[in-house]
């Protein structure tokens, strides 16, 4: 499998413009074609930067679900044209597997199911924090990563729930707030 955790950096103050726009009219297209793990936005560390996670089994299958999404209508006339504006700066890392957990299976045994736009009046945000740390792994992980590809390449990517402290050795340890569409949550 390969995992690939994206984050944009949007313009200052419009994080939740682009957020509502991708809830209530960008995530519907998008998963009917990319296979969505998780949605983030940052609370601490670099402010007005989104976090998500999608899962392919392989290159290939990336290849290919990305092609399909470039020929969405409602993608590509719709939300794009006013999502991206907002996008200041995107990275990307593919990474490898190192430790799951039971949660981390169900969302991976489900990733290729689409996901209904977010209802007007739904909260646009989960309850509770998730935590990223970079450089180190805490022991209560739900999934650690290395990055294959990308800035850092070796360098361990850990997701947790809620808000443990930063473990030894951490480079980055960031407070997270999951997007009520987002599978991990």
């Amino acid at each position: 499998m390969i995992f690939e955790w994206r984050s944009y950096d949007l313009r200052v103050g419009k994080a939740p413009e682009y957020l509502a726009l991708f809830s209530r009219e960008g995530v519907q297209h998008a998963t009917r074609h990319l296979p969505m793990g998780g949605y983030w936005l940052a609370e601490s560390g670099a402010l007005n930067r989104i976090h998500h996670l999608w899962i392919y089994d392989s290159l290939a299958e990336r290849d290919a679900c990305r092609a399909g999404l470039a020929q969405e209508t409602g993608w590509v006339q719709g939300f794009v044209p006013r999502g991206f504006p907002l996008i200041e700066r995107q990275e990307n890392r593919l990474m490898r597997l190192e430790r799951g957990s039971d949660v981390l299976a169900a969302v991976v045994a489900t990733r290729r199911q689409a996901h209904p736009a977010l209802a007007e009046g739904a909260p646009l945000f989960a309850p509770g924090f998730m935590s990223l740390t970079l450089g180190a792994a805490p022991g209560d992980a739900l999934a650690v990563w290395r990055v294959a590809q990308g800035e850092n390449p070796g360098e361990i990517l850990a997701l947790s729930p809620g808000t443990p402290p930063a473990p030894e050795g951490a480079r980055a340890h960031q407070l997270m707030r999951a997007l009520s569409i987002s599978p991990l949550s």
